[in-house]
């Protein structure tokens, strides 16, 4: 299939990929232009800001997690767009540590065919710019680097500095600084798109994309791509009798557009609800992302009822699967970085606590010590892991998990489990291994059945 398309990554982190991509989508989307947006690594910020502004959900695509299914998955949501932007993760060249290349942008980019563009932080730096463009370029010269944008340009003499300290690849331009339209973060990234929804400072980085960068050239590199084989259609399974609750609030919203999309592939329908006002839907299972849960503690512990309700639907055996802040929600209590404790739901005898540093942020390697409802024993898998918090007391001694790489719950384990309620600080996504979702919802209709 033609699939025009594009990779916009940068040397470090924080050097302007999240701003330049949105301004970018949302100039395309004003040209009429239909693009879809995809996320390198495991990120589940820089999505919704991308989703938020277009027509399309912004996809992840991971070297690491699920190498197998990067190709099919670019391929199968490319299909109708007129252009996809993939925008990269650190640096280009940064990826699960200092000698391999997978989970880089790199890999990533090599995987799927694509051309790069590479932003470089132009601050407080002119011709010395020209050399790390060209060690970029000359590093790995599979990767296909085809153009630089620069950032945080100070002014026309600037921008026309750095453009002839360029060697062997053209500049596209450069955005000027511009502090007001960085978007909002905090600990774990960016605030989520929903919070801080701000049409206007959207419209405004666009404005800037469309006055400084070109982006008829955008379109010219990702129309060069090659064509890429289309994903093959999936079996339909053609029945929805079970339904998955799954929690989608400002407390709860680190989900993969995937895992939603391959959990109604297998048979089940969704029902999203808000652990912060609503009652537990009907439903045959519970799904509990990411988020950030000790932001709205007092009122997760107003809500009673759903607290009670999914104690109960534990205890009677219903499949739940929680993660991260999910997996909070589901222990005793969790307390604030003011030393506030609050009660949650007590599924599991846990007490969670929040620290003011990052107490994990890496990939995960792991294996099950038992079946769970979505790997049985013995099943090697990948994930990730990125937290603030870290469980202070606790009285389980069943884990699901067995951590090869990665730090989980405490001593090289992670994956609380009782009944069929399975709960960890491991994020997964479900292109690692297809059975999940499906024995998620065998689960599910197993459970409807009693």
């Amino acid at each position: 299939m033609k699939a025009p398309r594009i990779v916009i990554a940068a040397e470090r982190s924080d050097a302007g990929k999240s701003t330049i991509v949105v301004g970018i989508l949302l100039a395309l989307r004003k040209r009429g232009i239909d693009a879809q947006p995809f996320k390198a690594g495991p990120d589940f910020l820089d999505p919704m800001h991308h989703s938020i502004i277009m027509k399309r959900k912004s996809r992840n695509l991971d070297t690491w997690m699920f190498p197998e299914m990067v190709r099919p998955l670019f391929t199968k949501n490319s299909e109708g767009a007129d252009i996809s932007i993939v925008e990269g993760v650190m640096g280009f060249y940064d990826g699960v540590d200092g000698i391999s290349e997978e989970g880089s942008t790199a890999h990533l980019a090599k995987m799927i065919d694509a051309p790069v563009i590479l932003i470089l932080d132009a601050k407080g730096s002119a011709r010395s710019m020209g050399a790390v463009a060209l060690g970029f370029k000359a590093y790995d010269k599979d990767a296909d680097i085809q153009g630089i944008i620069f950032n945080k340009v100070g002014s026309e003499k600037h921008l026309s500095m750095l453009e002839t300290s360029l060697r062997g690849v053209r500049s596209l331009g450069g955005m000027p600084r511009a502090p007001d339209i960085s978007l909002e973060s905090r600990h774990l990234g960016l605030v989520p798109a929903e919070e801080t929804y701000d049409m206007e400072k959207y419209e405004k980085i666009a404005s800037l994309v469309e006055e400084h960068i070109d982006l008829d050239a955008i379109i010219d590199i990702a129309n060069s791509a090659s064509e890429i084989d289309p994903y093959p259609p999936p079996d339909d399974c053609g029945c929805c009798d079970v339904t998955l609750a799954v929690a989608k609030d400002m407390a709860f919203n680190f989900y993969y557009q995937d895992n939603l999309d391959m959990i109604e592939a297998c048979g089940a329908s969704i029902a999203y609800f808000s652990p912060l006002k609503d009652d537990l839907p009907d439903a045959d299972g519970v799904y509990l992302g990411g988020g950030y849960p000790e932001l709205f503690s007092d009122t997760l512990f107003a809500n009673t009822k759903l607290r009670k309700q999914i104690k109960q639907k534990s205890d009677d055996g219903m499949p739940i699967y929680a993660e991260c802040g999910g997996m909070m929600y589901l222990c005793d209590n969790v307390v604030g970085l003011d030393g506030t404790s609050r009660k949650m739901t007590g599924v599991f005898d846990a007490s969670i606590e929040m620290s003011g540093r990052l107490k994990a942020l890496s990939y995960v390697q792991a294996k099950t010590t038992c079946d769970t409802p979505l790997l049985g024993k013995g099943t090697e898998f990948r994930g990730h892991e990125f937290h603030y918090s870290h469980v202070k007391e606790c009285s389980e001694d069943v884990f699901a998990y067995d951590m090869k790489y990665g730090k989980g719950i405490c001593d090289g384990k992670d994956g609380f489990i009782r009944n069929n309620t399975l709960a960890s600080y491991t994020h997964l996504h479900f292109g690692n291994n297809m059975e999940m979702p499906q024995r998620f919802v065998d689960s599910l209709k197993s459970y409807s059945r009693t």
